[in-house]
């Protein structure tokens, strides 16, 4: 009977994969148990998800109840083809929390790396599990952090070229209004939403470059509505919201995770696939520049040129198009700049006023910080802004790290942030007073060791 246990359940676990109804989400089938007279078999099942989802798979896979007992008649010489019922089993589903409540637990302990073998084996059966997915379905949400930067952007759009190569349907959201930064304007990113779609229920969401769901939006509760989540990301941090997680800490870059996914899909690079990698890789290595830079990261930049990213084109598109009333921003942020502790630490902060007086949108202020990084004598730069729009926190906060002795992403941490050792922020509703006498606390305490 084990083995007539073992064959039903192959049968099975094949044959949902082949089943078009909407309602079933992301199944393993994690045993069979069927009656010595071969006439009844409770199939067990773990699904992914959130309470309504298990419903919905439930309910369709009861639906097919009579399609699977016909392959199994098809594929199984028995001698009584035995009728279905389905129960739940919660073993993965508890499994899966118990591994989250320890992956809390020991969040703020030090960093200890372990074996060089294991992570790289929880690497790749994370990234088959999300090709999985990937491969069992057919329409896509592809989502990234509000305020997005250029591994954002570029990341999403890869994504979403790379789905549409597979034959999947795909579209791209974005939360909130706020407006694109114009160095990305030539990027390609038509079809855009920036509210989630009435149909949610029927996708799967696969969020790039998201530490953790609040930087997807401020009400995440739209993310239980969709089939499954997948969290694709490199921040070291990253709270593992999603169903499947596939978060690479010492990646460069999302895109560079991005790149081994298509990798395992057989994903054909385009120009157009290639472009839109090489701004999220050079944008989130600092031109090549930062301590991220590795020599995979290298690796891949080559790989993208090879497949037809126009270099040049790049370069001249994010960082020699420069609005002017950014670079008002800009004079009016190297203004504010304050050292502390004899030059180590730098701050300065932009209001609201400023971006009105300069006609600048929000957008405007991304890229200020690095020019704070330039100082000389710097270890850690802050730059603290006030958005120009009435929704969203009063204040953003973000963190930049010259030396990996301080890491950032432990300050922001803090006050509900996140981010690298070398690159961080957080949202405040605090004065700008209070604010830097936080970071430079905290800048303090890092600097001692504390």
């Amino acid at each position: 009977m084990r083995r007539v246990n073992e064959a039903v359940r192959a049968v099975i676990a094949d044959a949902i994969g082949d089943l078009k109804d909407p309602r079933i989400g992301m199944v393993t089938v994690t045993g069979v148990a069927v009656t010595a007279d071969l006439r009844e078999a409770t199939v067990f099942v773990s699904v992914f998800g959130s309470e309504k989802k298990r419903r919905a798979t439930m309910a369709g896979l009861d639906s097919a109840h009579g399609i699977l007992q016909s392959r199994i008649n098809r594929e199984l010489s028995l001698r009584r083809t035995p009728t279905l019922a389905f129960a739940y089993d919660d073993s993965v589903v508890r499994g899966v929390r118990m591994t989250k409540l320890i992956e809390d637990l020991v969040a703020d302990l030090p960093e200890e790396p372990g074996p060089a073998e294991m992570s790289e084996t929880t690497q790749t059966t994370d990234l088959e599990a999300v090709a999985d997915v990937i491969r069992g379905h057919d329409r896509f949400l592809v989502a990234t952090h509000e305020n997005p930067d250029g591994d954002a952007l570029g990341s999403m759009l890869a994504t979403r070229l790379g789905l549409e190569a597979l034959g999947k349907e795909a579209i791209m959201y974005l939360s909130g209004d706020a407006p694109l930064p114009g160095e990305y304007a030539f990027l390609d990113l038509s079809g855009l939403v920036r509210t989630p779609p009435d149909d949610l229920d029927d996708r799967i969401v696969l969020a790039v470059d998201c530490a953790n769901e609040r930087r997807i939006a401020e009400d995440t509760t739209f993310l239980d509505r969709a089939l499954t989540v997948v969290d694709i990301d490199h921040h070291h941090d990253n709270s593992r919201f999603g169903d499947v997680n596939l978060v690479v800490g010492d990646a460069s870059s999302t895109a560079e995770i991005v790149r081994d996914l298509f990798a395992e899909l057989d994903v054909a690079l385009t120009p157009q696939i290639a472009e839109a990698l090489y701004v999220a890789l050079v944008t989130d290595t600092g031109r090549f520049q930062y301590s991220n830079t590795t020599p995979k990261a290298l690796r891949l930049a080559a790989e993208l040129v090879e497949a037809g990213a126009d270099v040049h084109g790049i370069f001249r598109h994010v960082y020699e198009t420069v609005q002017f009333a950014k670079l008002k921003l800009l004079a009016r942020a190297l203004e504010r700049a304050q050292p502390f502790e004899g030059g180590r630490l730098v701050i300065s902060y932009l209001l609201r006023d400023d971006f009105a007086d300069a006609g600048a949108e929000e957008p405007y202020s991304e890229g200020i910080i690095d020019y704070l990084r330039a100082v000389e004598g710097s270890e850690v730069v802050a730059l603290i802004r006030e958005p120009p729009r009435d929704e969203g926190p009063t204040r953003r906060i973000s963190l930049r790290s010259s030396h990996d002795e301080v890491d950032v992403s432990a300050i922001a941490r803090k006050r509900d942030g996140g981010g690298h050792r070398q690159a961080a922020g957080f949202s405040s509703e605090e004065s700008i007073a209070e604010i830097i006498d936080f970071i430079h606390h905290e800048f303090v305490r890092a600097a001692e060791g504390a």
